[in-house]
This record gives C-alpha cells, structure tokens and sequence, in this order.
C-alpha cells in the first residue's frame, strides 16, 4: 500500500513536471515564433526602405525614408535628423511623446556638437522642421537615453540620425538601423560614383569646346566656367566670381539682370555682336534644370573682320572695275560718235584701249571666280610636261613696256640643265604674273627686279627652318625667285600676305589700295595644288623675294 501511494505520487510529479515543460515548451515555441515573424516583418519593411532609398538621389530625401520607418523598429520620444543644405542646417524633429521646448533644446545642442565633431564648421543658419505631436512646455520631460549614428557616403559625412526618449536603456540594440545605415550609405556611394563620373565626362565636354561656356545658379554662384570663356574674358583667377564677369560684361550687357530675366521666365535670352575685350560675342543664356542658367560666348570676332574685309573688297573692286570700263565706255562713244571722221589708226588704238581695259575687268572677275572655287577646293589642274624657263620668258617680256616706263630694270637669271616639269601653264602663267605685277607696283622709279630659277636636290633654308617642311625635304625642286628693291613689307605684315582679301600696308596708302587682296591668296592655292610651298624674305626699305617651289621630274 505505501509503495503504490509512493509510486502514484512520483508519477503524478513527473506529470505536473512534463506539462510544465511542456507549456514551457509551448510558450518559447510561441515566443520563437513571434521573434521570427517580428524579424521578418523587419526584413520586410527593410528591404522596402532599400528599395525606396536605392532610387534617391539626395541625401536628406534618403534620411527622410529612414525616419518615417524608424516607428516600425523603436520606441522613442524623439526621432531626429541634420542635414547640411543650400547654407543651411535643415533640423528636423518627429515627436512621438509629450514633451516641451527644453527637451528639444538638448536633443539640437547635442546633434549640433557631434555634427560639428564629425563635418568640421557649420552653417550659422539652422532650419526648423517639427513633425507629429506638438509641444507642451507644461509638461517636464527628462531627456534619458540617446543615441545618434552619421550616413557616411565616400569617407564623406552626409547626415546625422538622433534617437532619444525619455525612459533609460531604451536603445539597447540599434542593429537594424546600423543595417539601413549601411545600406543607404552604400546606395549614395554608388549614386556618387555614377554622378562623379558623369560630371568628369561633362566638363571634359565644356572644356573642350571653342565656344565660352559658363554657368549659374539661382544665386549667381559661378558652378563651372570653361577655359575658352576665361581667355575671352581675360579671366585668370582659378577661383573667378560671378561678379568679376559682371564687370567685364559691364559696358555692353547688364548681365546680371539678363539672368534673373532668364531664370524668372524660362525663355532663353540672345544677343547679336556684343562686344568684350576688343572681341564681338553672340550670347545665348538659356534656363536649365533646378533655377540654373548657362551662358554660351560664341566668338564672332574672325566673322566680322572677313565682313569687313568682304566688305572693303566691294568697295575696291567697284573702284577697280569703275575706271576700266569707264575707258572702255568713253573710247566706244568717241568711235561711235565721230563714224568715218576718225582716222583707222586712232579707231585702232582705241580699240587696242577698249581690248586692254575688257581683259583687265575679265582679269578681276576671274580672280574672284578662281577664289571660289580654291575655297570649295575645285581649283582643277591641267598638268602638262613643260619648259618653266620658257613660260617665265614670255611672262617677262610681256612686262617689258611697264618696266621701262619706270625705268625699272627687269633681268632674267637660270640655271643649266634645267629639266622638264609637269605643270599647268595657265595657272602658273598667273603666279608669274601676279609676282612680277607687285614687284613693278611697289618698286621705285629706276629700281631693279631679277627673277631667277634654281634647280635643287635640297630646299633653301630660311632662319634656319626649311619652308618646304621635314616630310619633303628629299625631294627635288624647281625653285623661282622674284626679287625686286621696292618699299619692303614688315615681318608682322608678311604672316597676313597670303590670306584672303589682305594686303601689306607699306608706306604709300595709296600703293595698299591698288588691289583687290586676292592675287597672293590666289598665288599660295595655285603653287600648293602642285605639291609645291610659296615663301617671302622682305624687310622695310630693303625690297621684296618671293619664291616658290615646284616638284621635278627629270
């Protein structure tokens, strides 16, 4: 009997020891459970916050996702943040417990220290932003536990998150906002990078531009300026400002009212041929993305001195075209009028007159048509193998009668052994014409003129460069010369005698002005076309050499 008492009552405990393992059981089972849906519920809503912050782009919109979220994973009194923006602090604050205006106080002053701490000086200005529940002063709320954590993108300090509330220990694990922390972080980085190089490609772009190229923002902060817009502008500070380009702009565009013009109404802005630094822009300043604008300097100085050179030629050629064909009106009109009463050898030399005159005015036009056509590169060759030294010959006795009404000697110098060389007739038939018309034009009055040919294995050297150039320098060359004793042309001057519409200005206004500027343009097409280079040696008072090269084959 005592033995079964004994035995009922040890198994009775075992079963009162079972089910309470077994409700321990139960309730851990329960407890695990609910850990392991809370934790994926925290997953969830983590990877929900990553997906939001993985497409922002601006660090404050990025610590606004996370603070609206933070409710989903704390208890606190306060969830606040700092982010430094446009020169501000941007404070912002989400209150979830009654508090006053003393506990946010501390929760500022201790961001603003461990802010500073971590990003060095910051803005004077601090922006407020307050967010749920409002404050009551009435109430004395003590500040208990805190703890804040910075976003940190490229060993860059972005932002800083503030947790506190008014019961201690309250944030004894912060792991799952150190993991957004961390993943926001690395979304930014990535952001960064992306933007980093995007804008390294950018100002490549700008910078290798010809046109001037500079922009603002809404506050007139100078954000990029290219380096052809500061050599415009005579700009040589690395750090210029807004205001010193103002001041260039100053006499002939009020720049600054132009932007806010722009900025304020979103249409772009233009103007024709303002003029710089001696130079003439056309300006273009055009509104872009965020209240910025970009002002583009497209330089019009080269344009408007080929105007007027384009311009000044009109004038001499109306003036060249006027007098011949004024001699060739007058000298029809008196054949005309006085019938047979004129006697044939005056009708003759009027006619000879009226020949001379035509072929002058059909000289111009052809020099211009010729220049068209060099320029849109159909100046067409018709090469034949010939004597140089027989063309140059003629050439110069048809110059024979102007030379010896200056009293200008004209001699002729060649080499032996000159060989055949294939070229077009016409076309340096021209050159000769054109070199020898000069010589006579700006040569005195019983002044000397030579014209040589030369035949050479090696190009002459001239101030110790060749102007021939290294890449054929093992050829051989014809080499004409054409030197006379007139006024000479200046070294600076001589850099502008084969552009178009250009003329040595020597010491007679009016020797500059008897021609058009095209025949040495013409000239250089001509001799380069044929594989050859043209060339001066000249100094003030000390006469003119032109030379020119032609390939030889023997």
């Amino acid at each position: 009997m005592g033995i079964a008492l004994f035995i009922t009552i040890i198994l009775g405990l075992i079963a009162v020891l079972l089910s309470l393992e077994n409700d321990k059981l139960k309730k851990n089972s329960i407890e695990a459970k609910k850990r392991e849906e809370d934790r994926i519920y925290k997953l969830s809503v983590l990877k929900e916050i990553q997906e939001k912050i993985a497409y922002a782009t601006d660090p404050e919109k990025v610590i606004d996702i996370i603070m609206a979220s933070l409710r989903n994973f704390y208890a606190y009194s306060t969830a606040s943040s700092m982010v430094i923006k446009d020169a501000y602090v941007i404070f912002k604050v989400y209150v979830e417990d009654n508090i006053g205006n003393d506990y946010i106080k501390k929760v500022e002053e201790s961001m603003l220290s461990s802010f500073e701490k971590l990003i060095g000086n910051l803005p004077a200005k601090v922006e407020k932003k307050f967010y749920g529940l409002p404050l009551n002063d009435a109430v004395k709320s003590t500040y208990s536990s805190s703890f804040h954590i910075p976003l940190i993108a490229n060993n860059r300090v972005l932002a800083l998150i503030h947790l506190s509330s008014t019961q201690e220990n309250a944030f004894s694990n912060t792991e799952d906002l150190h993991e957004l922390i961390d993943a926001a972080a690395s979304c930014l980085s990535r952001f960064n990078q992306a933007l980093d190089t995007q804008t390294e490609k950018f100002v490549s772009l700008v910078e290798s531009i010809s046109d001037g190229i500079f922009m603002l923002d809404n506050k007139n902060n100078l954000l990029i300026i290219n380096d052809s817009a500061k050599k415009f502008l005579g700009v040589n500070k690395e750090n210029a400002g807004f205001l010193e380009l103002s001041n260039i702009f100053s006499q002939s565009l009020d720049l600054e009212s132009k932007i806010q013009e722009v900025t304020l109404s979103k249409n772009p802005y233009f103007e024709k041929e303002i003029k710089v630094n001696n130079k003439v822009f056309n300006i273009f300043i055009n509104p872009i993305a965020r209240d910025k604008v970009s002002v583009v300097l497209h330089d019009m100085t080269d344009y408007r001195k080929k105007e007027m050179l384009k311009e000044d030629l009109i004038h001499i050629m109306v003036h060249e075209l006027r007098s011949p064909v004024t001699t060739i009106k007058d000298s029809a009109e008196l054949i005309i009028s006085t019938k047979d009463a004129l006697a044939e050898s005056k009708k003759l030399k009027f006619l000879e007159i009226i020949h001379q005159q035509a072929k002058k005015v059909l000289g111009q036009i052809g020099s211009i048509l010729d220049t068209a056509k060099l320029d849109a590169g159909k100046l067409v060759l018709q090469k034949t193998k010939g004597d140089i030294a027989k063309l140059v010959k003629e050439e110069i006795q048809s110059f024979m009668p102007q030379a010896e009404r200056k009293n200008i000697s004209l001699n002729f110098n060649i080499c032996t052994n000159l060989p055949l060389i294939s070229f077009d007739e016409i076309r340096i038939n021209q050159v000769i014409d054109n070199l020898l018309s000069n010589s006579l034009k700006f040569t005195p009055e019983n002044g000397h003129i030579k014209v040589e040919i030369d035949y050479k294995a090696i190009p002459p050297i001239l101030d110790g460069t060749s102007p021939m150039g290294e890449f054929l320098s093992l050829d051989k060359y014809i080499v004409v010369s054409v030197s006379d004793t007139g006024v000479g042309i200046a070294k600076e001057q001589q850099k502008l005698l084969f552009s178009k519409y250009t003329q040595a200005k020597n010491t007679s206004e009016e020797l500059a002005a008897m021609g058009t500027g095209l025949g040495l343009y013409l000239v250089k097409g001509i001799i380069e076309s044929h594989g050859g280079r043209i060339w001066v040696k000249s100094a003030p008072g000390q006469g003119t050499t032109f030379f020119f090269t032609l390939p030889a084959t023997e």
